[in-house]
């Protein structure tokens, strides 16, 4: 939040960013959950209700009107912890808006991002790296700067990953061919990630 980006935030979600001293630019949902106080204090142009129904949850709802209002690069906070169902809902919105958002989830304990061909970044060496095939095989996935590299290899749930890799080189790149693979960078002592390619 330093740069101060557009902050969204998922009904109930102000009310942890308000706590936080962050005033929401807008708050998206079926406003169930928003504190009263708050709801009174924010403008009602920054309001944006809508209904409960079972198209999706409120982030999904708030992912949405990112999109429609131009936003092309998300970070979700506080999309991991709590109820594991919601957790497994939010990962799958990685996959389900990559070709309008560049979303990556960041929690106090790593950050997530979806691979759909090739990435490449900066880490600190020993960094932990983790390689999770979702909604299917990752084919064709290869390596450079990872402790045990990987040359063209198929990974599939259940049965192969690449969990708990370790950074040995700079920068590191990650690709594979076909399908989709979840990038899970531990965060460990503040240390940063610093993006090349997106």
């Amino acid at each position: 939040m330093a740069s101060r980006p557009l902050l969204l935030c998922a009904d109930g979600g102000a009310n942890t960013a308000a706590a936080r001293g962050f005033a929401p630019d807008y708050v998206i949902g079926d406003l169930d959950s928003l504190a009263a106080d708050l709801r009174a204090a924010l403008p009602p142009g920054r309001l944006l209700r809508v209904d409960a129904d079972d198209t999706g949850t409120d982030l999904q709802k708030a992912l949405r009107h990112a999109v429609e209002i131009g936003v092309r690069r998300a970070t979700l906070t506080g999309v991991t912890g709590g109820r594991t169902d919601h957790a497994l809902w939010n990962l799958g919105l990685l996959r389900l808006f990559a070709a309008d958002l560049q979303l990556r989830i960041v929690d106090d304990h790593c950050e997530i991002r979806l691979v759909q061909g090739t990435v490449r970044f900066r880490a600190a060496r020993g960094q932990r790296v983790s390689l999770s095939p979702f909604n299917g095989p990752a084919l064709g996935v290869w390596t450079r700067g990872l402790r045990f590299g990987l040359r063209h290899e198929v990974l599939a749930p259940g049965i192969r990953d690449g969990i708990s890799n370790e950074v040995v080189g700079d920068p590191v790149e990650i690709g594979l061919e076909a399908g989709d693979l979840l990038l899970v960078i531990q965060r460990t002592d503040g240390a940063e990630v610093t993006w090349l390619s997106e």
